[in-house]
């Protein structure tokens, strides 16, 4: 493992010879950088346990860590299977050789023996060369017996002869196994002891028996251990479930041949990498992200060219893998069902788009099983959970809503865990019980992530969630209330050109939320000099009628600078930022630069002191934005007292036709199309605004006025 680190050492001391730098990258070639980086960085995650922590064990070695299961399977019990084999063995009968021949081969030799001994001549012949003759016929007679045999009379012998031979005769009616003489012979003496044939001939007796006794059943020891072989082997392997997560040895405890047995059997008693495994998970995991990746350009391609938000989903993925591989140091097999998996999709749904939200959902079931051994439950909890949280956020109206979709995430893995708890029999009460509970606490655990992260991620990555809109759309926002109470006239434009903007974006697809609070702030500038703006004036004296025509055209444009300064200072999100600096674009400020055009003085005057300094709008709510607060001030200012909706038409047609040629909305992404919906909804909402009036007769205004002083008193 040294060597590896090393060599990743030595590859980051070349990278700070060279100098190389993010700063010095081009954005296609960070966002590379970054993606290669991301990806080492999961594929590490993903195939950690594979990467052995010490060298083999082996029996009585104490294990330095508690081994898991890496997934569920089936395995082998040997030591069960070999109990079975060995009964399976055991009962298997001895195979014996059938020797037709032995009892004509006992029999003779009995014939023999009585034979020699009735020849025997007590006054003539010698017990000695009787007992020669005897061995012969390997029948060995002790001095006393010979005598006792010799002193017999020949009826006697005949008699003894017979029932020798009835005893016999009895026995081969039996088995006469070769490996089981001892036992016939215990047995024949236990029958002649029941007869009531006296000791010394019962002796005698068994003495021409023994050796006389020849094997009818030879035992056939290589035909025996063949068959038993192929008994045992028939038995099948005696197999367990062994659950995902499931440990095989805790820290501390001493291996035993059990224990290696399952090591081996997952693959995990061993000292070289798993280099197969690790390039199987690592080839799955670059297919189902390069996947997401054309997932995301075809159908996001903003998303995909703003590095920000592609590492926000990047980081988010990174956090919560790690908290997965976290969670299986632990030795409960239960808490892998903790893993926070809908915190990413819910932050997504909230600071991106609930599409791509889903799509994460998706990458997230098929990739974080590996973590946990390729567990279906997990794919499952990830997918339910996920899907319910991002349903739970859609309509998100204040930060507490988190709390809520982290309650509903909640109950939905609490049943779909009860679920898996009814379907897999060797889950107790207890553990159902126990289960219930981390999905309470999962679902705790994303509201508590998601509400902790959101703040910082929308500074991190300068992003506006809906949360943080809504928040600043609230009247009682500081800022709000400083522009209604120094720049009342200002406050109302903003709001009705709020409403226009959402409405427009509402209608082509933009964000509408934004175009409403960009709308409402907007204008924040005028703050600075809020009675040089005739919102502000209310038909007092107008400053500019005092100064020059350059001098007045400096302060207009000035309060779009003056916004972005201000909110900035009051920590106002990025979008807000673009649209309050954005919202003029380059325009001419035309009022002044025809008065400079009037004044001699001023003849040699540039015309980009009376042009706004941009930039032009970059995005379809800042482009709203612009035409609703020409539009909005423009049918304001005409007074229109009868057919109203012809002429405003034809006005605000007249206003957006006019920005689009002077290429005001180029870098917008406003098509045709959208510029015409944007119109007809500026006409409809402005149309019901100002629309006509009837005139009241002078007494009825005279009564009125009478009425309302009346009350007034």
């Amino acid at each position: 493992m040294n060597k590896y680190l090393e060599k990743i050492k030595k590859y980051f001391d070349i990278l700070k010879e060279s100098k190389i730098s993010p700063a010095n990258l081009s954005d296609d070639t960070r966002k590379l950088v970054i993606g290669i980086i991301f990806c080492l960085g999961i594929i590490f995650i993903l195939t950690g346990h594979l990467i052995p922590a010490t060298g083999q064990y082996e029996v009585g070695d104490e294990s330095p860590l508690t081994i898991r299961a890496p997934q569920s399977a089936v395995v082998i019990d040997s030591e069960e299977t070999d109990l079975r084999r060995e009964l399976a063995r055991t009962g298997v009968d001895p195979v014996y050789e059938e020797n037709r021949v032995a009892f004509n081969d006992t029999m003779d030799q009995i014939s023999q023996t009585f034979s020699i001994i009735h020849d025997f001549d007590s006054e003539t012949d010698n017990i000695a060369d009787l007992n020669y003759e005897l061995n012969f016929l390997n029948q060995n007679f002790s001095q006393e017996e010979l005598e006792l045999l010799v002193g017999f009379s020949s009826d006697e012998l005949d008699r003894f002869e017979e029932v020798t031979e009835g005893v016999l005769r009895e026995v081969y009616n039996g088995r006469v196994a070769s490996d089981q003489m001892d036992e016939i012979y215990d047995e024949l003496e236990q029958r002649l002891i029941d007869t009531d044939i006296s000791g010394d001939v019962r002796e005698l007796l068994l003495s021409f028996i023994e050796p006389a006794l020849v094997p009818n059943l030879i035992y056939d020891e290589t035909a025996t251990e063949e068959l038993r072989s192929e008994m045992a082997n028939q038995v099948d392997p005696v197999t367990r479930e062994i659950a995902t997560g499931e440990v095989i040895i805790n820290r501390g405890e001493e291996f035993t041949s059990e224990h290696l047995e399952l090591l081996d059997q997952f693959g995990l008693n061993k000292s070289d990498l798993s280099w197969f495994q690790i390039t199987g998970i690592a080839l799955y995991f670059i297919i189902i992200t390069l996947v997401m990746v054309y997932y995301i350009r075809g159908y996001h391609p903003k998303i995909w060219k703003e590095n920000k938000s592609i590492n926000l989903i990047q980081i988010l993925l990174l956090i919560l893998f790690i908290l997965a591989r976290i969670l299986t140091a632990f030795d409960l097999n239960l808490l892998m069902y903790l893993a926070p998996a809908a915190m990413v999709p819910i932050l997504l749904s909230v600071l991106l788009n609930s599409s791509i939200a889903v799509a994460v959902t998706f990458y997230i079931t098929l990739l974080l099983p590996l973590i946990f051994g390729g567990a279906f439950s997990i794919a499952a909890l990830a997918f339910v959970g996920s899907m319910v949280g991002i349903f739970s956020v859609e309509n998100l109206s204040q930060r507490n809503d988190l709390v809520r979709a982290g309650f509903n995430v909640s109950a939905a893995l609490i049943v779909t865990l009860v679920m898996f708890s009814f379907i897999e029999p060797a889950y107790s009460a207890i553990d159902t019980l126990t289960i219930m509970g981390i999905g309470l606490l999962n679902g705790i655990l994303v509201a508590i992530f998601a509400n902790g992260l959101l703040p910082y991620l929308e500074s991190l990555f300068g992003l506006t969630s809906s949360v943080k809109l809504l928040e600043l759309s609230n009247p009682s926002q500081p800022l709000l209330r400083k522009l209604l109470v120094e720049a009342p006239g200002t406050y109302h434009h903003s709001v009705l050109v709020g409403n226009l903007a959402e409405t427009a974006a509402d209608n082509i697809g933009a964000n509408s939320l934004l175009a409403r609070v960009g709308a409402y702030y907007h204008d924040i500038g005028k703050l600075s000099r809020p009675y040089f703006f005739s919102d502000n004036q209310f038909g007092g004296e107008n400053p500019h009628d005092n100064i020059k025509p350059n001098l007045s055209a400096l302060i207009i444009k000035s309060h779009a600078k003056d916004g972005v300064e201000m909110a900035k200072e009051y920590n106002l999100p990025p979008a807000i930022v673009d649209i309050i600096e954005q919202h003029h674009g380059t325009n001419l400020i035309s009022y002044f630069y025809q008065e400079a055009l009037k004044d001699s003085d001023n003849s040699n005057f540039n015309e980009s002191n009376f042009r706004y300094d941009g930039p032009k709008p970059e995005s379809k709510e800042a482009a709203i934005i612009m035409l609703a607060d020409i539009c909005e001030a423009a049918v304001r200012s005409k007074n229109f007292n009868k057919s109203n909706h012809n002429r405003i038409e034809v006005l605000i047609k007249g206003l957006i036709r006019e920005k689009l040629i002077e290429n005001q909305l180029d870098n917008s992404e406003l098509t045709l199309k959208d510029l015409n919906t944007i119109a007809e909804s500026f006409t409809r909402i402005l149309t019901g605004i100002y629309h006509q009036r009837v005139d009241y007769p002078d007494d009825i205004e005279e009564e009125m006025g009478e009425k309302s002083n009346g009350k007034a008193k």
